[in-house]
């Protein structure tokens, strides 16, 4: 555990993650990495916060860091669960690029604090009896994977000993929180009820049908990050109008395409509910920043709910990948026309959606076979829409592979076979510098410059600090601005 460890994708796996078809042990490895990503960031806000801010690091946020160095040392399982909680990963961000001085600074005090219920959090799931005091900045209790506690009554502090958590006369069990209650209101038996997460589970519809497991984000203070509104708390009746569309849908996933429902069950963590377009229309959003996270507007067919579910993890998907290996050149700044937007995309939008819609074309072929009348027709349309803008946008990113990196021309290459393979033709002629149109030979092209896949030698990204992290290390991470897939 003290040594750099490489996370290892063969040719294969990338081939196969291009195509929208990962292997198990692929996605546990982008998952590897994303853990290893967070650990890093969460050491470059130790370092920074001492370095910036010490007085508040002293204050607010030391405490909160020898928790999570006591919980990783009692249950390192333990202490990953909290922190892959999806918009931990927002927060960690937050206050780096407000400690680097790359992002406003005015909530700062708060973002530094929460610190100390993270680690509180992490120390509870762990088997640890944490205790400690806090002062009250916003009237909000955030214990990631717990829940959310709301401060009434203008208290200057609050104290949280193990599972209880107490402020002016006002008490809070945690455990009781993580109880489901159907029934809404911020007392229970005289005491303040946090906001607890509900989750939407639906069991296997079959044998072979993967289950699925999804907390509703509708509490936390760092879900705001979709470019859409997000709703407020779910009354029970909207919780069970979310578990009825969620049921239908994943049976209808899970009979359609077993084994792509099972990548979903493993990338989809979160659903964060998204107020509904003009005249009711759906909508959706993911970021890298929120790994796990999908954001959605309420939708009833179950045909398009599936799609959105597709869509936003395939860019859960990539997005981890692309934390580890560069697609496209971090440097080019041109912008191209795609068919899904109306407004110009960088090329690394351009290939963001296209992979997105490359996702989607089996999904559509297999409605469109299995499916009748009116479920049928839609699918056709949207199978003819999905394809036609991804060969366009295709032409595009083959027409610009100066701006791929040679893994982004390899992945490029597959997703033009997957069009292909659907009926969907994609111009192959590449554009020479003097204008003149040369066709290429196709097939894929391994990075190393041999043709052909199989049999290679493996590429391999070896993370550049050690695994066990909160002690504190020299890391400097500054990361870059927030997206969300939204602008893909």
């Amino acid at each position: 555990m003290s040594e750099p460890v490489a996370l290892r994708l063969t040719a294969e796996d990338l081939a196969a993650l291009a195509r929208s078809r990962p292997a198990a042990p692929a996605l546990a490895v982008l998952r590897r990495g994303q853990v290893s990503r967070r650990l890093l960031l969460l050491k470059g806000l130790a370092d920074a916060a001492r370095r910036t801010v010490p007085e508040a690091w002293a204050r607010d946020a030391a405490v909160g860091w020898e928790l999570c160095v006591r919980a990783y040392a009692a249950d390192p399982g333990a202490f990953e669960r909290v922190l892959m909680h999806p918009h931990a990963g927002v927060w960690l961000r937050r206050c780096l690029r407000a400690l680097h001085g790359t992002g406003p600074g005015a909530d700062l005090p708060v973002d530094l604090a929460r610190l100390g219920t993270f680690g509180h959090a992490a120390a509870l799931r762990a088997g640890l009896r944490p205790a400690l005091s806090l002062p009250v900045r916003d009237g909000t209790l955030w214990l990631p994977t717990l829940g959310v506690v709301r401060l009434s009554g203008g208290a200057n502090s609050v104290r949280l000993d193990g599972w209880t958590v107490a402020w002016a006369d006002r008490t809070v069990s945690l455990r009781e929180s993580r109880r489901e209650n159907p029934r809404e209101g911020l007392h229970v038996n005289g005491r303040e009820r946090p906001f607890a997460p509900r989750r939407l589970v639906v069991p296997p519809s079959a044998p072979a049908a993967p289950r699925l497991s999804v907390t509703v984000e509708d509490a936390d203070p760092y879900r705001d990050v979709y470019g859409f509104p997000v709703q407020s708390r779910q009354s029970p009746a909207r919780l069970a109008a979310w578990q009825s569309a969620v049921e239908r849908t994943w049976e209808l996933l899970s009979e359609l395409m077993p084994e792509r429902a099972a990548d979903c069950a493993f990338l989809w963590s979160a659903l964060v509910p998204l107020r509904p377009g003009p005249r009711g229309r759906g909508r959706s959003s993911s970021t890298r920043e929120a790994y796990g996270a999908l954001a959605a507007a309420p939708q009833r067919d179950p045909l398009l709910l599936a799609e959105t579910v597709l869509h936003e993890t395939g860019h859960l998907a990539l997005g981890s990948l692309t934390d580890l290996v560069e697609l496209t050149d971090p440097y080019d700044r041109t912008l191209h026309r795609v068919g899904w937007r109306p407004d110009p995309r960088p090329l690394a939008g351009v290939l963001t959606g296209t992979h997105a819609h490359i996702g989607l074309l089996d999904f559509w072929s297999r409605a469109a076979h299995t499916l009748g009348g009116a479920q049928a027709r839609l699918a056709e349309q949207r199978l003819r829409l999905c394809g036609t803008q991804a060969a366009g946008a295709l032409r595009v990113l083959r027409r610009n592979r100066a701006a791929l990196t040679s893994w982004g021309a390899c992945f490029v290459e597959h997703m033009t076979e997957e069009a292909e393979a659907y009926g969907f033709q994609v111009d192959r002629r590449l554009v020479h510098p003097s204008g003149q149109a040369v066709h290429s030979s196709g097939g894929a092209v391994h990075p190393s410059g041999q043709s052909g896949l199989r049999g290679l030698t493996p590429f391999r990204v070896v993370r550049t600090a050690a695994e066990d992290a909160p002690p504190s290390g020299a890391a400097r991470v500054r990361p870059p601005p927030p997206r969300s897939t939204r602008s893909a």
